[in-house]
């Protein structure tokens, strides 16, 4: 469920922004039960989804330098056992240099 509730902080943290209601990057931290070092890493994921976010000193609050709309949708889906797969990898890998000569692992 960790996933589904870093969406929703995300969510959260989108509509305080949009509003500038975030306060200082402490106050912002504390409402969203962060440290300000963890508030920072979910600003630079904003930040890498093209989010134009900003900070300023005077209203003391973050906000979006141009207009963005951030939609995060997400599916949840309970799997019975007979639908479960088990799903193995590596088991027939076999690398091969650029020059088509195979190297062996063991």
């Amino acid at each position: 469920m960790n996933f589904i509730k870093q969406i929703e902080r995300i969510k959260k943290m989108h509509k305080l922004i949009c509003a500038e209601k975030t306060g200082t990057p402490t106050a912002f931290a504390r409402k969203l039960c962060l440290s300000r070092s963890q508030l920072y890493n979910v600003l630079e994921v904003i930040k890498e989804l093209d989010g134009p976010l900003k900070y300023c000193k005077k209203r003391e609050s973050f906000y979006y330098e141009t207009s963005f709309d951030l939609i995060l949708n997400y599916s949840l889906r309970i799997i019975k056992d007979d639908e479960a797969k088990e799903i193995f990898g590596g088991s027939n890998f076999c690398p091969i240099l650029l020059d088509g000569t195979l190297i062996s692992l063991l």
